[in-house]
């Protein structure tokens, strides 16, 4: 009964932030200027079958960010519940938008970029991380050799485009970021611990009946 008790309770435990996927820390050898003109990269990864998770926050290595230079990045996320894409062309724009960090220096660094409200990464779902410029244009950096990233999801492929999405390539380099996470708890119910709790003494009633 007391194990029965505490599995429940466990159930109901909030969780913490994980790396959905990333690459980080990064060397900086590698890098592709991502700006206004049409230049662009998209990173795709796909989610195991389970929970679903919120994102927290993605990170960024950057190098020429900088707002006095007047540096505007716009990151957005692609799904696709078939999981057959080899692009952002083949997924849904989420409608998600994020808080840019500020930055007044060029230096290579890890830039922090913020969901604006909640949103979740679906189980069994591929998804697109695109990243482009509004204005001007900056540096995504990686590492040399190439870092694949890895975590709760799978890694797909990286894909670059000179024509602001119109086409799309892959691209063997590893640019070097990292998506937080955080696993969408067990939606846990007063209701549903009594049932179970309940469940259980009457199961042990009927075992203690059968000896």
């Amino acid at each position: 009964m007391t194990a029965l008790l505490a599995t429940t309770l466990a159930f109901s435990s909030s969780a913490e932030a994980i790396n959905l996927i990333g690459n980080l820390p990064s060397n900086d050898l590698e890098g592709f200027p991502i700006d206004d003109g049409g230049t662009q990269v998209a990173v795709g990864f796909t989610l195991p079958v389970g929970v679903g998770y919120q994102l927290d926050n993605i990170v960024l290595r950057l190098g020429n960010y900088s707002a006095t230079e007047g540096d505007v990045a716009l990151l957005q996320i692609y799904a696709d519940a078939a999981k057959n894409s080899s692009s952002p062309l083949e997924a849904t724009l989420q409608s998600v938008f994020f808080t840019n960090p500020i930055s007044n220096s060029a230096a290579i660094n890890d830039f922090t970029f913020i969901p604006t409200a909640n949103f979740t990464f679906a189980a069994d779902t591929r998804y697109w991380l695109l990243v482009d410029a509004t204005s001007d244009f900056y540096v995504w950096n990686g590492s040399s050799p190439a870092v694949t990233p890895t975590g709760v999801a799978a890694f797909n492929s990286y894909q670059v485009s000179f024509d602001d999405g119109g086409s799309y390539f892959n691209d063997t380099n590893r640019y070097s970021f990292q998506v937080n996470a955080t696993p969408v708890p067990f939606d846990f119910s007063p209701q549903f611990g009594i049932a179970v709790l309940g469940g259980g003494w009457l199961l042990r009633k009927k075992f203690k009946k059968s000896k």
